[in-house]
């Protein structure tokens, strides 16, 4: 009934995989900041919010990197560079619960 159509050639804005990549990138950064400041405020002091972190950011980073084996190739630079910036922001939000 209705075809989903994606243009590969043309300018950046024309392509909607690259749209929904960046949504997908910045969506996950938030899930996991929200887990783990969550647990955090939940669990104050204790173990388990560490753990719920740290629990977080693998299951971000697993996402991520996923969504980014996904994409078509060519891989479209912003694609790449939201997801790299996600990443980033993933890594640095979880080492905190490694040092204390």
């Amino acid at each position: 009934m209705f075809e989903r159509r994606e243009e590969k050639s043309g300018d950046a804005i024309d392509r909607p995989a690259i749209y929904r990549t960046l949504v997908f990138a910045f969506c996950v950064w938030s899930a996991h900041f929200l887990v783990s400041y969550g647990a955090v405020l939940i669990f104050p002091g204790q173990p388990i919010a560490s753990f719920l972190a740290v629990g977080a950011g693998i299951a971000a980073l697993a996402a991520l990197v996923w969504k980014g084996q996904k994409l078509t190739r060519p891989r479209p630079s912003v694609a790449l560079g939201a997801l790299g910036l996600a990443v980033a922001a993933v890594a640095f939000g979880t080492f905190p619960a490694f040092i204390g």
